[in-house]
């Protein structure tokens, strides 16, 4: 008698154990993808050519840099412009790959070459087109 209670409370033990650690996978919320997290638009704020300044406000022009989902780790761009309120043909940014940098952001690769970083829903874009250095500064819309 006294060894089948010992088996029941082994079996409750384990059968609570199972039940705990069971019910603890569930109530954690998975982490959103990269492309989830980073996809959207963004209005470009600051425009960097060659270390000067460029006012967006006096040549009435606005930037747009759209980021789509592609895959979990791989977003495609595109870059729409508005110069005095014309629409310029939009540019083609091709797919960019994301990795996660922790507490510094998502950091984003055309190949291997790093051209830009999200973090806090700001967008900072670093390249070199013909020659020159340019920095764009975005904020999530």
């Amino acid at each position: 008698m006294k060894t089948i209670t010992t088996m029941k409370n082994i079996f409750l033990l384990l059968f609570f154990t199972t039940l705990m650690f069971a019910c603890d996978d569930k109530d954690k919320d998975p982490s959103p993808e990269l492309s989830a997290q980073v996809a959207g638009n963004y209005k470009v704020t600051k425009l960097t050519v060659d270390g000067v300044d460029q006012p967006l406000e006096t040549a009435k022009a606005t930037i747009i840099v759209q980021l789509e989902k592609f895959s979990s780790e791989v977003v495609t761009g595109k870059m729409k412009v508005k110069i005095d309120g014309v629409s310029e043909p939009d540019e083609d940014l091709g797919t960019l790959n994301l990795k996660s940098v922790g507490s510094t952001g998502v950091d984003i690769y055309e190949g291997t070459q790093k051209v830009g970083n999200i973090k806090s829903n700001k967008l900072s874009i670093f390249v070199e087109l013909d020659g020159s250095e340019i920095e764009m500064l975005a904020d999530k819309q």
